[in-house]
């Protein structure tokens, strides 16, 4: 009887610890991811030349996701981003940099695979930016962007087991569907628009008949309690076609960096 009382009393602890547990686990807490990308980028805006415009990619990404298990999960994106392309013919450059905010939110799926984490929903994205050319000298040198859209999101994380440690792989997509966009019409000029008030049809409906997509796949090694090394890689895929203009940047980069609030 004696026996038996103390295994009933280890078990109702063990029980009452791992409630305890899940339960600290499965409060709602925020991952913080820092991360760097440099890679290679392709630019075209036919607005500022006809020609491609190949060269190197810098960006630095801020990312906060909000987790509340069982409710809707909430992801903040900051990204300030600067390319420094060339033509082919090698005389002429393009500057250019964009700062983008995304806001999503993602609802956790029920799956039954194991070490395996899916969430989806949408997502909303402002796009701010410029490029220069310094081929055109007096001729339309500079373009300004701006752009807001709605999409769909999803994240899944699966984790794998190296050295008796579980290591998450994260692959992330993000898709805009309908939005509006700010462009000149071809021919254009910037004074025009402001200074004289000669608008073209210059607030631009975007959709996803020309697609555009970002994704990104990570893998993450725990270096601290809380906080994981992350390495992977991020493929952004931007395209419009706005007042008979061409416009593209294509980008496939290297990223580094941290995660915190593991």
């Amino acid at each position: 009887m004696r026996t038996f009382l103390i295994i009933w009393t280890l078990l109702l602890a063990s029980y009452a610890h791992a409630q305890e547990a899940n339960d600290i686990s499965s409060k709602p807490h925020t991952e913080r991811a820092t991360m760097l990308s440099i890679g290679h980028a392709n630019r075209l805006d036919t607005y500022l030349s006809p020609e491609e415009y190949k060269g190197t990619d810098i960006r630095f990404i801020s990312n906060s996701l909000r987790l509340n298990y069982g409710n809707w999960d909430k992801q903040f994106t900051h990204e300030g981003a600067f390319d420094y392309t060339n033509n082919r013919a090698g005389n002429g450059k393009t500057l250019a940099g964009h700062y983008d905010f995304a806001f999503s939110m993602l609802k956790p799926l029920d799956i039954a695979v194991n070490r395996l984490e899916l969430r989806a929903g949408f997502a909303s994205d402002l796009y701010l930016g410029f490029a220069y050319n310094t081929h055109n000298s007096s001729n339309n040198p500079a373009q300004g962007y701006a752009s807001l859209s709605l999409g769909a999101t999803a994240i899944a994380t699966y984790k794998i087991k190296v050295f008796n440690k579980l290591l998450p792989i994260n692959y992330e997509v993000r898709i805009p569907m309908i939005g509006a966009m700010f462009s000149p019409a071809f021919g254009q000029s910037y004074y025009e628009i402001f200074n004289n008030g000669n608008y073209d049809s210059n607030i631009v409906l975007t959709t996803i008949a020309i697609p555009q997509f970002r994704h990104q796949l990570t893998i993450d090694y725990p270096i601290g309690k809380h906080t994981n090394l992350r390495i992977g890689y991020l493929g952004d895929y931007r395209q419009s076609k706005p007042n008979h203009l061409k416009l593209h940047t294509y980008t496939n980069s290297f990223i580094v960096g941290y995660v915190t609030g593991i």
